[in-house]
């Protein structure tokens, strides 16, 4: 964990380290109203939401040239190239080409190394006028965003608990178009901009709805399936048979059930035998064969042996730590 007095220096500390030369050999283009070594930067003064827009290659590795830090604003991220390895609070992650991440102003972030990797990135920090971990938010007047709009976005970022957007390409899209509108300033550019803020906001939260929508599905495919053994326990399945049942082919159902559960699917209904096999020792007065026959096991020397490898103890030790 990271304490209090290291936070409040992190929120004093600058967080960019450049010099003319590094700007001119990893540089695309920056603008920023916030601190940095670098002399003449741009600032985009009749956007007050954009604090930080940039755009750069990272050539070389240049130590504490990235450290952990808080932002004055929602910062959008997206990786070009390389790989960068990533630290939210106290969360690991590796943002890979393709990905983008979002953080709000109370997280803590940054390269836990103190810098930042080989590579090529987008970024851009955009502070309403209201934003809170309770997800109280208002972007601004300028904003299109109606008052129910702003409650539902504020709730969705503030409860966010995953900032990486594995399929950030169209985050690249909205940050090249607004590059393009903010340097060449062409007729009607102020209301495009502003547009395009709201457009990556809206997108950000779409993913996050998306993202939770599809571990709901996910939550309620593995329900469903334990459900459908769990009904029929003692039946002698096959992987063929579980796959069948939900309409995929074998090696498909494999990797969804390892992906959402860590086990194999043999693995995962040896894992609901033993836990029924779990009820009946507790709560019937069946034989040890009786249950191993009830919970799908082939004899009782093979539910015994399962039993004693998945939970540490024999099922006649089971029933009796639980009578005493």
């Amino acid at each position: 964990m990271i304490d209090l007095a290291k936070k409040e220096f992190y929120k004093k500390s600058n967080f960019h380290i450049f010099t003319v030369v590094d700007f001119v050999k990893m540089g695309y283009f920056l603008y920023s109203k916030a601190e940095h070594h670098l002399k003449n930067i741009q600032v985009i003064e009749e956007f007050p939401c954009i604090r930080e827009f940039g755009h750069e290659r990272y050539g070389n590795i240049r130590p504490t040239s990235l450290q952990l830090h808080y932002n004055k604003g929602i910062e959008f991220c997206y990786v070009k190239k390389g790989r960068y390895d990533w630290q939210v609070e106290d969360r690991q992650y590796s943002v890979y080409p393709g990905q983008a991440f979002v953080t709000c102003p109370w997280e803590l972030h940054g390269s836990s190394k103190g810098v930042v990797d080989l590579g090529e990135i987008y970024w851009l920090i955009i502070t309403p006028e209201e934003f809170t971990d309770k997800g109280k938010f208002h972007l601004g007047d300028w904003s299109s965003f109606s008052k129910e709009q702003e409650e539902i976005i504020g709730g969705i970022l503030a409860e966010n608990t995953n900032p990486i957007f594995n399929r950030g390409s169209v985050f690249e899209k909205i940050i090249v178009a607004l590059e393009t509108e903010v340097t060449n300033q062409k007729l009607g550019y102020k209301n495009r901009v502003n547009s395009l803020i709201e457009e990556i906001i809206l997108e950000a939260v779409r993913a996050i709805q998306s993202r939770e929508l599809e571990a709901e599905r996910e939550t309620q495919w593995i329900d469903q399936l334990e459900k459908m053994l769990c009904d029929n326990i003692s039946r002698k399945w096959s992987i063929d048979d579980m796959a069948s049942a939900f309409g995929l082919g074998t090696t498909s159902f494999n990797d969804k059930v390892k992906r959402l559960t860590g086990y194999t699917p043999s693995s995962f209904l040896i894992n609901l035998r033993v836990n029924q096999a779990k009820e009946l020792l507790t709560n019937s007065d069946l034989s040890l064969t009786g249950i191993a026959l009830e919970c799908g096991f082939y004899s009782s020397q093979h539910f015994s042996s399962t039993f004693l490898k998945r939970t540490g103890i024999t099922p006649s030790q089971h029933r009796k730590n639980v009578a005493t």
